[in-house]
């Protein structure tokens, strides 16, 4: 049953991964003389209001989406291996290992998001930074996949513990010669 549920688990975890680079991570306003509110992806930049930005580099600045689409198709792949008998080892070692992948490329999201909203305080108040529902959502798919990995690992049966030997010094009583003397 624990199998199931980690194997549905990093599933799960490989779909959110998915549909959170799909989603906003985070929104970008400037208030100009002309508004201009910019959406970010894990895959693009796209222009919500304002002057749309002729040149496809800024489209494609931000590429977020590369190690969170690998790490999905990890997920899915050590899924799929873990009933084999000769890849489970291979399969139950990128379960333990590719979720904390998608919590680094989760995190490196974060941290542009927090550094964006921190230096907008400062610096720039009429810049606006918000939190997209894709970072919610990448969040959510870390801890899925982090429960699918350790859930899927082989651990040792809990055994009670051996009663404790005696400790101490052994002593042997020898017959005394008296007692000896009289059995002859």
């Amino acid at each position: 049953m624990r199998q199931r549920l980690g194997v549905f688990s990093l599933l799960a975890g490989a779909v959110l991964a998915l549909v959170g680079s799909l989603l906003p991570l985070y929104r970008q306003a400037y208030r100009l003389a002309e508004q201009l509110e910019l959406e970010v992806t894990a895959w693009n930049v796209r222009t919500i209001t304002g002057p749309r930005p002729e040149s496809d580099e800024f489209r494609s600045s931000v590429q977020y989406g590369v190690p969170l689409a690998v790490a999905a198709a990890l997920l899915v792949l050590a899924a799929l291996f873990l009933r084999s008998r000769r890849f489970g080892a291979v399969a139950r070692f990128l379960a333990a290992g590719v979720p904390l992948m998608l919590v680094g490329a989760a995190w490196v999201v974060l941290q542009v998001y927090l550094r964006l909203a921190e230096g907008n305080r400062r610096v720039d108040p009429i810049t606006l930074t918000t939190p997209g529902l894709g970072l919610w959502v990448l969040a959510v798919a870390c801890v899925v996949a982090l429960a699918g990995g350790v859930l899927v690992q082989h651990w040792p049966d809990r055994e009670p513990a051996p009663e404790p030997e005696p400790e101490g010094a052994v002593v042997h009583r020898l017959p005394d010669a008296e007692d000896h003397e009289q059995v002859s």
